[in-house]
């Protein structure tokens, strides 16, 4: 009997000892878990920060992506407008060169009729010279300005050449200088030209007949030589005059005392 008390007393106490190892166990066992749980707290808190920036991010990245297609498609429509605003240059540049060409035509021919007209054939002797001025339309010429023969040819050999910007001036208190400016306007004008109507001017010593003035031979527009060809195929005295104090890209004609 002392022997199962003492074996009893023996298998309490493993009892107890077992007990208190199970509690051991178990309070580590669930402290573990808590730290587990916490980290893995903490890890998913702290991934979805990282998915909260990434698409903060990726947003960004999709505005960039919009912009940068917007400023392609910009481009693209600055490319074609730039390709069809060439093109439309170019074919205005042809047009003008074929009107300057029609106009240099036009003003050779009326060149010869005015030399035929100058210089008669006299083969024919006598008779010849007699039909001939037979034929002449007997013209009086105008104190000052522009003739009607003048006004006409002035008309004719503008019409198939180019247009372009005009500043006119003429000289102050001289009636045949206001006149001839006002009826050059008037053509001018009336052909397409654009003008800012005529200007007058006082000068010290006053030029003699038509001065085509530009700023410089870079800037000065190409219809400047056309109009001085024109001029002075109607007979009128045209000289040229580089000065800064003339607007650039600009023609100024200054009109000068016209001898009558």
């Amino acid at each position: 009997m002392e022997s199962v008390a003492v074996l009893s007393n023996w298998m309490l106490a493993a009892t107890v000892v077992f007990a208190v190892l199970t509690g051991i166990m178990v309070y580590l066992t669930a402290g573990k878990s808590k730290r587990t749980a916490y980290r893995l707290t903490d890890t998913l808190e702290s991934s979805r920060k990282q998915i909260k920036a990434l698409e903060k991010v990726a947003e960004e990245i999709r505005k960039e992506l919009l912009q940068t297609q917007q400023h392609q498609d910009i481009n693209q429509l600055k490319l074609k407008t730039s390709r069809s605003s060439a093109q439309e240059l170019r074919q205005a540049l042809l047009d003008a060169g074929k009107r300057l060409e029609i106009a240099e035509t036009a003003m050779k021919e009326q060149g010869k009729r005015a030399a035929q007209k100058v210089h008669p054939d006299t083969t024919h002797g006598q008779v010849g010279e007699t039909e001939i001025v037979e034929a002449l339309d007997i013209e009086l010429e105008p104190e000052c300005g522009l003739s009607e023969s003048q006004r006409g040819q002035l008309m004719d050999l503008l019409d198939p050449g180019p247009k372009g910007n005009v500043d006119i001036f003429c000289v102050m208190d001289d009636e045949g200088s206001q006149l001839t400016a006002a009826q050059l306007e008037a053509v001018l004008t009336a052909d397409g030209w654009k003008t800012n109507g005529v200007a007058q001017s006082a000068f010290s010593n006053p030029p003699k007949g038509l001065v085509l003035a530009v700023n410089s031979k870079e800037t000065a527009p190409s219809y400047a030589s056309f109009l001085q060809r024109v001029f002075s195929t109607i007979g009128m005295a045209v000289s040229a005059k580089i000065d800064k104090k003339y607007r650039e890209w600009s023609l100024t004609v200054i009109v000068g005392a016209i001898d009558g």
